[in-house]
């Protein structure tokens, strides 16, 4: 029988589970509990793609190896409270809590686990961090006819990490500070796995990655203070993903920069929400004079108008760009931010401390300067030495 407390295995099913899934095929939707004496208590999922194991102390006083469904033993667990008691009788598992007694039935349907594995380490990063690199999955594709670029790519350098995502419209690019691996590295994650762990991170956690054979990567999460000892595992996407030519897209745009936009993202984050309310994805972004400005497309449902909050250096210059890929960078920066523009048909940079977004302008055909007020006017003065 194991015994072990609510909130101990409510925690545990709740971060392994995710990476379960209710399926046709049964090995995705279950939940396998191993214990033994040793008084730990071992929970695997695994979905297609990932497997997942957590680690929970409990009080064993024989060896139980049963799977049931995952979703349904979550659920139970949810209800109970205190102390659990669970235990394998026939062809159930039989869970206990104060007058409550619930059988699950036991399947037997072998599915891929995390064991204990020779995992060679690379890096070790901070919860901060992860989640820092994760702000860049909103631009990974959703296009499933590019594969190679639904995914989070990373690459470990000496004392840095760099994550990129990109949909061939525009990319996402974030660069933090870690404790490195002796020689550098790449890979590339599948995209459903790398926005799981940025489910399961939180800040005061520890990630470690290490790689288990030729192209199976490790995560191990894990939190002294809340007793957190998750681990996921998966195998990494092809090797050609344009790592490359985004980063020379970026420092190529930044030299070629003829304007410096400097905005609040509150302010930028309000005038995209009116872009959208006008039913349009297009964006004009102005710098005139020192001041920024943006408005939308003219559509039969109106035009927005605003003056961002922030200044600009450099020449005057005006860009039209996708509201959709200047939201997703607006979404994961605080305060201040810069905006870089070209001309209007060079990519735009958007940079907010380690983050830095790539988009490409629109070409568009017809649409006005919503700005026409800009415009210099001609004055024609008397000739004073005629007077």
């Amino acid at each position: 029988m194991i015994t072990i407390q609510q909130s101990a295995l409510n925690a545990a099913l709740n971060a392994v589970t995710r990476a379960s899934l209710k399926n046709s095929l049964a090995a995705f939707s279950l939940v396998r509990l191993d214990a033994n004496k040793d008084g730990i208590l071992h929970l695997s999922c695994f979905n297609g793609e990932t497997a997942a194991r957590a680690i929970t102390y409990a009080a064993c006083d024989e060896d139980i190896s049963v799977s049931v469904d995952a979703l349904t033993l979550k659920a139970v667990v949810e209800t109970l409270d205190s102390e659990i008691r669970l235990s394998s009788e026939h062809n159930s598992l039989v869970l206990q809590s104060s007058t409550n007694r619930t059988t699950l039935r036991i399947v037997d349907e072998p599915f891929p686990v995390i064991g204990e594995e020779s995992i060679h380490a690379i890096a070790a990063l901070t919860g901060t961090t992860f989640r820092s690199l994760s702000r860049i999955l909103p631009f990974a594709s959703t296009d499933s006819s590019r594969q190679v670029l639904q995914v989070l790519h990373l690459t470990f350098a000496h004392d840095t990490i760099i994550a990129q995502a990109a949909d061939g419209y525009s990319a996402g690019c974030v660069c933090e500070s870690i404790e490195g691996p002796a020689a550098p590295r790449s890979v590339s994650i599948p995209i459903s796995v790398a926005r799981l762990l940025s489910t399961l991170v939180e800040e005061h956690d520890t990630v470690r990655v290490g790689i288990s054979g030729e192209n199976r990567y490790i995560f191990q999460i894990t939190n002294l203070e809340d007793s957190k000892d998750l681990t996921l595992a998966t195998v990494t996407s092809a090797e050609n993903f344009p790592s490359g030519q985004i980063i020379n897209l970026i420092e190529d745009a930044r030299k070629s920069t003829t304007a410096h936009l400097n905005v609040l993202q509150s302010s930028l984050a309000q005038s995209i929400r009116m872009v959208h309310a006008m039913v349009s994805q297009s964006t004009f972004i102005k710098a005139v004079n020192g001041i920024v400005k943006i408005a939308s497309a003219e559509t039969e449902t109106g035009q927005a108008r605003n003056i961002l909050e922030g200044t600009a250096s450099g020449e005057n210059a005006a860009i039209w760009l996708s509201a959709t890929y200047v939201k997703r960078a607006a979404d994961v920066c605080k305060g201040e931010l810069a905006i870089r523009i070209a001309d209007g048909k060079k990519p735009v940079l958007i940079e907010a401390g380690s983050f830095t977004a790539v988009i490409m302008p629109m070409m568009v055909d017809g649409h006005k300067d919503p700005f026409p007020e800009d415009e210099a006017i001609a004055l024609n003065l008397p000739d004073l030495a005629t007077v």
